[in-house]
């Protein structure tokens, strides 16, 4: 118990000197910025590729429902509702604007990781990319929140030819979160071991996508929780309510963000102090 104790004592202390960095305090307002920036293209872009795959408005922001405060759907669902720009140049454009935060990603990875940064077109190649891959991976993550269940259904009376228990439901919904938690944090390790300028193996991103993953879902379930029963935000900001609603969460994803890239460099860069440090006593 008492060795229990002491490394937890150990992971606090680094936690708290890993937020006590001077990079903890510029960059996750500027990745808030810059996400808050690319959240209405990425949103759109997500509403037209939805639509190319017959995924109703509806279920995805039922699916959101769950998870997010009603402000914040309010703000979003316009663009999810409204994917009129079609295909073509403006949606280079959007995708262009939408990079803007997987960019930002890219600038925080180099600064916590002491990495000098890339050329400017290869950047934002890279940032295009984990876009994509991020956009992926969120259509899969609201496909299986919000069809699973009826999916699941089909199938078994495809198979079985009768409906489906209810015991059969009940793990299904377990599973199904389990499933959109797992890739949730599969999302945030690929965008940590992409993020970084030079290459860094992927079980250096562990520890960090699987705090920002906890941190994502606690702070997402309490702040909804607050939100939508306690807040008065409508009293000081009035119609602005709901995008200081929206700023405010998005600063605190983005700073549990950069909170686990710093934990991922934290652990690296002793990782490598401590193999110079070896091979400096090996040759004495």
């Amino acid at each position: 118990m008492k060795k229990i104790y002491k490394r937890f004592l150990h992971y606090a202390n680094r936690l708290k000197n890993i937020i006590k960095k001077q990079e903890l305090r510029i960059l996750p307002g500027q990745v808030a910025f810059y996400i808050v920036l690319s959240m209405i293209p990425m949103v759109t872009l997500v509403g037209v590729l939805a639509s190319q795959f017959s995924i109703s408005m509806s279920s995805v922001t039922e699916a959101l429902s769950d998870i997010l405060p009603n402000q914040i759907i309010e703000i979003l669902l316009p663009a999810f509702n409204s994917p009129s720009f079609g295909v073509g140049f403006p949606m280079v454009i959007a995708f262009f604007m939408a990079s803007n935060g997987t960019c930002s990603l890219i600038i925080a990875s180099n600064t916590l990781f002491k990495i000098e940064s890339d050329s400017y077109i290869r950047k934002r190649i890279k940032a295009l990319i984990m876009l994509i891959i991020l956009i992926l991976l969120f259509l899969f993550m609201i496909v299986v929140m919000a069809f699973g269940t009826n999916l699941l259904e089909f199938l078994y009376g495809l198979f079985f030819g009768k409906a489906m228990p209810m015991l059969v439901r009940y793990l299904f919904l377990l599973i199904r979160w389990t499933l959109g938690i797992s890739i949730m944090y599969l999302m945030i390790k690929t965008i940590f071991t992409m993020a970084p300028d030079e290459t860094i193996p992927s079980r250096n991103m562990t520890k960090g996508a699987i705090f920002t993953t906890i941190t994502w879902l606690f702070a997402t379930f309490i702040y909804s929780i607050y939100v939508n029963n306690f807040s008065n935000y409508n009293v000081f900001y009035s119609s602005l309510a709901g995008i200081v609603v929206l700023m405010i969460w998005i600063y605190i994803l983005s700073y549990a963000l950069i909170i686990g890239i710093a934990i991922n460099s934290d652990s690296y860069l002793r990782k490598l102090k401590e193999e110079e440090k070896s091979l400096e006593e090996k040759k004495v």
